[in-house]
């Protein structure tokens, strides 16, 4: 496969996940934000649009090894080295997950890490040691 061909699969799969995100938001949205919407002044939950975030991609991540855009394009997240065993693979994509809200607020960081980077990596996938690729079918 191309790296061009790659590099865009790697960002529709971004944009599908980001448009599931959204979807998810405005639904639990009366349920989370019910007294932010009675009074504008009261900020209390903006917290939970972070644990939303989070528990989505990592619902997926851990369940189905892969988010609902990779699944859609074909991609998969594996292991640099050795195949984490119990605990560990978890840690490890957490770890991946926590950069996700540098790369919302500056797009440029995700688009340049994966364009600049030999495995095409994203800054969370370097520090966990994954590769996202095409999956081979057999």
């Amino acid at each position: 496969m191309r790296k061009r061909d790659y590099i865009f699969k790697r960002i529709g799969a971004a944009l599908i996940d980001l448009f599931l995100f959204a979807l998810i938001i405005k639904i639990v949205e009366p349920f989370l934000f019910y007294e932010h919407s009675r009074n504008p002044a009261n900020t209390d939950n903006n917290g939970y649009f972070f644990l939303v975030y989070y528990f989505v991609y990592l619902f997926q991540d851990i369940l189905m090894n892969k988010t609902i855009g990779k699944h859609i394009f074909k991609l998969e997240m594996v292991f640099d080295n050795v195949q984490p065993n119990g605990y560990k693979k978890y840690i490890r994509i957490v770890i991946r997950r926590i950069f996700d809200l540098f790369e919302l607020v500056c797009p440029f960081i995700y688009l340049l890490s994966i364009i600049l980077t030999k495995k095409n990596q994203k800054l969370g996938d370097i520090i966990a040691k994954m590769i996202i690729k095409p999956k081979i079918i057999e």
